[in-house]
């Protein structure tokens, strides 16, 4: 069966990936992931794409909003009990579409209200959103942006820079949105540095707001200026609050963990992003499975749409 193919209606997982110049792949043997089980798929997502959701341009096809004014946000989004009125805490796993055995363990062993979010450097990334549709996922596209630690820290040739001119930045963000089908939203990869500055930025989120999607700032910067604006020009929008796993030990991500609870508990929202490592998987497959007892709701990224307080 050719890779990225449907066996049993269901999607097959894509072949390897391939990075490229400023991309990390972590190379995870799948048999790193065993310990962590399973999920039971019991409500798979619609198929993607919507055809009235999407158009041609230049790099490929790309969201719109429907004629009949749909929006992807809404389209694609996982049903959610929107009685709940528990804390409400969303999570995020990033950098999916580069490692095959890390995609393959988030879309199969975390439970499909983990949002899933993947690198427009991936390879195979319209099988894989098939793969995360099928098991229950929402999904996000990365932008990648320039970082302050710059060349250290590359993003890559399709990275929405300073340095470059207004078009060239938007036929970036065209080449991203055109990499996958089926997201709600965009998510900044790296960008410590481009999305403090609020003129430079205004236009990409401008964008992405007639495109019908959200946009999630991933905590790289107190200084964001993303909120800000996105909250000038109406693009419904989510802020990280937490990475949990910039130190990938035990300890450190239980401790990321309780913040999240916390923050939950006194803002009653709170979204934490973490990477597919897999002392990550296991720790918050384990954690998750706690937040029933503890009178905490796991909600897709969809249910955080302009919840949160910006100053």
């Amino acid at each position: 069966m050719p890779a990225g193919g449907k066996a049993n209606g269901k999607a097959s997982s894509p072949n390897p990936s391939r990075g490229v110049a400023g991309t990390q792949i972590a190379s995870v043997a799948a048999a790193s992931f065993k310990k962590i089980p399973e999920i039971k798929i019991e409500n798979p997502l619609s198929a993607v794409p919507d055809p009235e959701l999407v158009e041609q341009a230049s790099q490929g096809q790309i969201p719109k909003i429907g004629k009949d004014g749909r929006l992807a946000l809404k389209v694609y989004a996982r049903p959610f009990n929107k009685s709940d009125s528990r804390p409400r805490i969303a999570l995020i796993v990033t950098g999916l579409g580069l490692s095959r055995a890390a995609t393959e363990a988030a879309v199969r062993r975390l439970p499909g209200a983990v949002t899933l979010a993947f690198d427009s450097y991936g390879s195979n990334l319209a099988d894989w959103a098939a793969a995360a549709r099928d098991a229950g996922h929402e999904t996000l596209i990365l932008l990648p942006m320039e970082t302050s630690a710059f060349p250290v820290r590359d993003p890559g040739p399709n990275a929405i820079v300073s340095t470059l001119e207004q078009k060239e930045n938007l036929r970036r963000l065209e080449v991203v949105m055109s990499r996958m089908p089926g997201y709600l939203g965009v998510m900044n990869s790296m960008g410590s540095l481009f999305i403090q500055d609020g003129i430079r930025l205004k236009p990409i989120l401008e964008v992405i707001k007639t495109r019908g999607l959200m946009f999630v700032d991933s905590g790289q910067t107190r200084k964001s200026a993303a909120p800000k604006v996105a909250t000038e020009i109406g693009l419904p929008k989510a802020i990280s609050n937490v990475i949990v796993d910039r130190k990938p030990s035990r300890a450190y991500i239980n401790r990321q963990l309780a913040r999240l609870e916390n923050i939950a508990r006194k803002q009653s929202v709170s979204i934490g992003i973490f990477h597919p490592y897999p002392v990550s998987l296991q720790q918050v497959t384990a954690w998750i499975k706690t937040l029933d007892k503890k009178k905490l709701a796991l909600g897709p990224i969809s249910t955080m749409a302009d919840v949160q307080f910006v100053k």
